[in-house]
């Protein structure tokens, strides 16, 4: 498959954001597009689009002349990349075991009560991705969640559902 072909097929979803020119240019900022800059060349395409859609896989194969099963293999390995779409909100709640002990899996279900998702899954309305937390760092504001770039401490799950309330607006 060509750029043209690869542009026309990402046209035939308007809803979508990706712009494959950008994505020609990140493969192109590398010194050469060897194996050995996959994973810096997803991270970065990533970073940009907040998940690697299907058209992007195809656009890195073809380009740095590599196979799905290789992509997917790296993909698969690491667990910060996402093959779906993110919701607007990424929902990290800390699931160390101080914020185990103080409550965060009574956290876990009402979200899931809430907004019809579990660990790794994205709500409905695309608005929140829960993702569990070995670790946030902050066990002493145990139980903690960090929601988009926002940092919550010491919540319990009616705080929680407030402050998602606010996100929501």
């Amino acid at each position: 498959m060509n750029q043209a072909q690869l542009n026309k097929k990402v046209e035939k979803t308007p809803e979508s954001k990706i712009s494959m020119d950008t994505v020609y240019k990140i493969i192109g900022s590398f010194p050469s597009k060897s194996r050995r800059h996959l994973i810096p060349v997803l991270a970065r395409i990533q970073r940009e689009f907040r998940w690697l859609p299907d058209e992007v896989i195809e656009v890195v194969m073809a380009e740095m002349r590599v196979t799905r099963a290789e992509i997917y293999g790296v993909i698969s390995f690491y667990p910060q990349f996402r093959m779906t779409e993110p919701g607007k909100y990424v929902y990290r709640l800390c699931y160390g075991t101080a914020c185990f002990v103080k409550g965060a899996p009574i956290i876990a279900q009402k979200l899931k009560e809430k907004y019809h998702m579990s660990n790794g899954e994205t709500d409905p309305s695309k608005l929140f991705t829960l993702e569990f937390a070995s670790c946030l760092g902050n066990c002493g504001a145990a139980p903690m969640a960090i929601i988009g770039n926002d940092t919550y401490g010491s919540i319990d799950p009616e705080k929680t559902l407030k402050i998602t309330e606010n996100y929501s607006l």
